[in-house]
């Protein structure tokens, strides 16, 4: 009798051990049956022009091609035709002039009802509030840290690394003008009455630090996290009222 329930507590230790595996080894994915049923990107090399196996707008919008700089998103590159709300097949985006060859991230993003991509338009998110986008080489979903950018999550703050906090307030960045060490965090609270859209200059395309991007709007009490590891001067703004503004200064 001993022996059966010494071989019922290895299984049982078993297990939980491979459910553990399982679990930690796709903390850091994205392939959620709703990640994949949205946006559907066939691995492919990218010359001139990007091809979408299949996409479901959720909202009117556009499939968007961005650069990607190491563990951030970068500028963006091209965008394609405008896609009413449903599911579409074979969508091509055509890469421009502006494209040097950089890696590229696929992305959804959502129309502000004026059919015209602008700077009001903003990523789509999944029900986890977690940017949908596939990395182009690959069609693999982007890290989980990557995605989060999208709630104000750019960043995380790791031992030893020095944070400065800035307050956004109805009368703009409080205080206005920062300088840190490289490697440093700023982490940036919305306790003004509006949304906080953090970027780097010039507004609207970002293209000075174009990874220093919070990518859409936090309402009052949202946090953006930036760590700055590019030494330079860094003038930055709200997106949503660009005469609030500020500087900061990486040495």
């Amino acid at each position: 009798m001993k022996w059966i329930w010494a071989a019922l507590v290895v299984v049982l230790t078993a297990t939980v051990f491979l459910v553990w595996m399982f679990t930690q080894g796709r903390s850091d994915s994205l392939e959620t049956q709703s990640q994949v049923d949205r946006l559907s990107v066939p691995p492919q090399d990218a010359k001139d022009k990007v091809r979408i196996a299949r996409v479901d707008m959720q909202n009117a919008g556009w499939v968007v091609a961005r650069g990607v700089e190491g563990d951030r998103l970068g500028q963006i590159i091209e965008i394609s035709p405008y896609l009413s709300a449903g599911v579409h097949s074979d969508v091509e985006i055509v890469l421009g002039e502006f494209y040097n060859g950089e890696e590229i991230v696929v992305m959804i993003y959502e129309d502000n009802a004026d059919k015209v991509f602008n700077d009001l338009d903003v990523p789509a998110l999944d029900k986890d509030g977690r940017m949908i986008a596939r990395y182009l080489e690959t069609g693999e979903a982007i890290p989980l840290a990557m995605a989060e950018s999208g709630a104000g999550n750019v960043s995380h703050m790791m031992p030893g690394m020095e944070m400065i906090q800035v307050r956004y307030t109805n009368d703009g960045f409080v205080p206005k003008n920062v300088s840190l060490k490289a490697g440093s965090m700023v982490e940036f609270v919305n306790e003004s009455d509006r949304g906080m859209w953090v970027a780097s200059d010039l507004h609207p395309t970002h293209e000075r630090l174009p990874t220093f991007d919070q990518f859409r709007p936090s309402p009052k009490g949202g946090v953006y996290r930036y760590v700055f590891d590019k030494v330079g001067t860094w003038p930055y703004h709200d997106h949503m009222t660009p005469s609030d503004d500020g500087i900061i200064v990486v040495e």
